[in-house]
């Protein structure tokens, strides 16, 4: 079954987290936002707004055109 482009998503944020080494609640504390919306979006169990996304990828010092490029890139490779 192919993946939906939430489960790219919440795939890739988890990826950010692990290439940096960071705790789900580093990433909640460096976004200011509340521990249980990156565990949310990392289990894609919750719908997903743009402006916690941008808030998440600020950690990562990564913007919104980038990732979602990446993104892109997987889901033609199937990666």
């Amino acid at each position: 079954m192919k993946e939906s482009f939430k489960d790219y998503v919440s795939a890739e944020l988890r990826s950010l987290r692990a290439e940096h080494n960071y705790k789900q609640k580093d990433v909640a504390n460096k976004a200011n936002i509340d521990v249980m919306t990156i565990v949310r979006y990392e289990n894609n169990s919750t719908s997903m707004q743009l402006d916690m996304i941008e808030k998440i990828l600020s950690v990562y010092d990564i913007n919104l055109e980038n990732f979602f490029s990446n993104i892109s890139a997987k889901m033609q490779n199937n990666i």
